[in-house]
C-alpha cells in the first residue's frame, strides 16, 4: 500500500511539473538565472546553514527534556544527515524517520521519549513558521486585504496555527484519568497502548522542565527566522522590488505549502505556490509586475541552495554515520 502512495505522489509531482514548465519561456527563465547577483545567493547560502545550528540547537534543547543528553555536535550530524534523505525519500518528513532512528539506535531504553522530541521538533518548526508569518501580517494588510485568495490562505494558517495550540491544551489539561467512561473503556482497548502512555507521560515533563522548553522555542524562532531570510536574500538576488515582510510572508506560505504529504519532498507544490503567490502581492522590478519566468528562478535557486546543503548532508552521512557514538542518558 505504502508502495501505492508513492506512485501516486509521483504520479502528482510529475503531473503539476509539467503543468508548470510546459508553458514557461526557458529564454527568459535562462535570463533570470544569468542575471542573478552572486552575492545575495551565497548570503542565502549561509542563512540555511545557520538554521542548520540552530535547528540543531532545538531538538537537543528538546531532547535534554527527555532526559537524552547527546552532544550539540552529535546532534548537528543527525540533524544533516535528516536534511539529506529530506531531499530523497518521499514526503517532506522523511529526514524526521532517519532522526528517529538514528536516536532510538542509540538510545534504546528512551526510545518513545527520543521519538516524542524528534515529532515535538517538527511541530515547534510548524508553529514557529506560523507565528512569523501571522506577526508580520499587520506589514502587509492592505495587500492580504484586497485579495481574496491572500485572504483565505492567511486564513487557513491562522486555522492551522489554533488548532495546534488547542490540541497542546488537550493534552496539557485533561489527563489520562479524567476521560469520560466510554474513552477510558476505548483506551484500555488500544493496542501498544504503554507506548502512547510513555509520549503522553513525556509531553508532561515540558512543563517540569520550562526553562529547557522555552530555549527551544526560542531557538525554533531564530532557526525559522534565517530560514525565511533566505526568502528575502533571494528575492535580492534578482533584485525585485520587495520588502523583508512581504517575502517573508510569501515564503512562510511556500514552506507550508511543501510539507504537504501530497507529492514527493515538495516538489511542484513548491513551483506552484511561488507562482501563485508572486501576482497575488503584486511582486515587481523596477517597478515592472515580474512574470513565470522570475517565479520559477526564485523558486529553483531556493531548491538548489536546499539540495547543496542536502549535499552536504549525504558528506556527513558518508563520513560520520558509522561513528555515531551511544548516547549514555
Amino acid at each position: 500500500m505504502k508502495d501505492w502512495k508513492n506512485y501516486a505522489k509521483l504520479a502528482v509531482t510529475l503531473t503539476i511539473l509539467a503543468i508548470i514548465f510546459r508553458r514557461l519561456d526557458w529564454h527568459a527563465f535562462a535570463r533570470e538565472l544569468g542575471n542573478m547577483q552572486l552575492a545575495w545567493l551565497l548570503a542565502g547560502f549561509a542563512c540555511i546553514g545557520a538554521s542548520t545550528v540552530t535547528q540543531a540547537v532545538r531538538w537537543r534543547y528538546l531532547l535534554r527534556v527527555q532526559q537524552v543528553n547527546p552532544t550539540l555536535t552529535l546532534t548537528w550530524l543527525i540533524v544533516m544527515i535528516g536534511q539529506f534523505f529530506n531531499q530523497f525519500l518521499p514526503g517532506s518528513v522523511g529526514g524526521d524517520v532517519i532522526k528517529a532512528w538514528y536516536i532510538v539506535r542509540q538510545t534504546p531504553n528512551l526510545k518513545e521519549r527520543a521519538v516524542l522530541a524528534v515529532l515535538l521538533d517538527r511541530v515547534l518548526g510548524l508553529v514557529a513558521v506560523l507565528f512569523m508569518t501571522l506577526a508580520l501580517i499587520p506589514l502587509q494588510f492592505e495587500k492580504i486585504a484586497a485579495d481574496h485568495h491572500a485572504r483565505l490562505i492567511i486564513g487557513a494558517l491562522a486555522a492551522l496555527l489554533v488548532g495546534v495550540f488547542l490540541g497542546f491544551a488537550l493534552l496539557w489539561l485533561v489527563p489520562l484519568r479524567k476521560l469520560p467512561p466510554g474513552c477510558r473503556r476505548l483506551w484500555q482497548k488500544m493496542p501498544k497502548r504503554e507506548i502512547f502512555e510513555s509520549l503522553y507521560v513525556g509531553f508532561h515533563e515540558h512543563g517540569k522542565n520550562l526553562r529547557l522548553t522555552l530555549a527551544a522555542v526560542g531557538f525554533a524562532i531564530i532557526s525559522v527566522g534565517f530560514v525565511l531570510s533566505t526568502g528575502y536574500l533571494i528575492g535580492r538576488a534578482f533584485e525585485l522590488d520587495i520588502s523583508y515582510a512581504q517575502m517573508t510572508i510569501i515564503f512562510a506560505i511556500v514552506l507550508c505549502a511543501i510539507a504537504l504529504p501530497f507529492t514527493l519532498s515538495g516538489h511542484g507544490l513548491r513551483e506552484w505556490a511561488f507562482l501563485t503567490l508572486f501576482p497575488m502581492f503584486a511582486v515587481t522590478r523596477h517597478g515592472q509586475p515580474v512574470g513565470a519566468a522570475t517565479a520559477l528562478a526564485c523558486s529553483t535557486v531556493f531548491l538548489a541552495l536546499t539540495l547543496l546543503w542536502a549535499a552536504i548532508g549525504g558528506a556527513v552521512y558518508l563520513l560520520y554515520s558509522h561513528r555515531l557514538k551511544k548516547i549514555e542518558p
